[in-house]
């Protein structure tokens, strides 16, 4: 691996894959500018961020670490800003607020939480694997189950076709939302 000077993260040997470096550099200096005014960032936008990959670049795995501190760095800004202007008891109403919608969907019965993949062909999750996550979400949201948001953010799921799997894309979206509920809580 290459150190460059006024790099962010290490640089990749050319013959390695990593992300762009003139991508991430930007990305993070938005990133910069909104923390540091307190305007803050929308945290799916930082878990939306895709860069693209090429020769030498960014290690993945470092960036995607500084990603999640990322997140988890405004989280808690919002989380303090809310917190200051109107109290903590309100801030844990809100979070009860947005997790509501997750609850009706943990809610739902082993094999019904998700929609099926579109095509029996297309490739979805495992829906048992997935369901296990939900019963644990819905232990932590009961505050019965200590976990970390990196428990969630690196989860992997076996790929099934057709009937036994869950849609990827609805899943994914559906712990994003869940994710970001967990950074917030702090």
């Amino acid at each position: 691996m290459a150190h460059t000077e006024n790099a962010l993260f290490t640089l990749l040997d050319p013959e390695e894959q990593g992300y762009n470096r003139d991508e991430v550099d930007e990305f993070m200096a938005r990133a910069r500018v909104a923390y540091d005014s307190g305007t803050g960032m929308p945290l799916a936008e930082i878990r939306q961020a895709s860069f693209s990959m090429g020769s030498g670049g960014y290690d993945p795995a470092e960036v995607d670490g500084a990603l999640d501190r990322l997140e988890d760095a405004f989280a808690a800004a919002e989380r303090d800003r809310y917190i200051s202007q109107h109290g903590e008891d309100a801030w844990y109403e809100l979070l009860a607020e947005r997790a509501a919608p997750l609850r009706i969907r943990l809610e739902r019965p082993d094999g019904k939480r998700f929609r099926e993949p579109a095509h029996s062909s297309a490739l979805g999750y495992r829906k048992e694997q997935v369901d296990e996550l939900c019963r644990e979400l819905e232990q932590y949201l009961d505050g019965e189950n200590p976990m970390s948001v990196d428990e969630v953010r690196t989860i992997v799921f076996a790929g099934v076709h057709g009937s036994n799997g869950y849609d990827e894309a609805q899943v994914d979206a559906f712990l994003d939302r869940i994710t970001e509920i967990m950074a917030s809580v702090g």
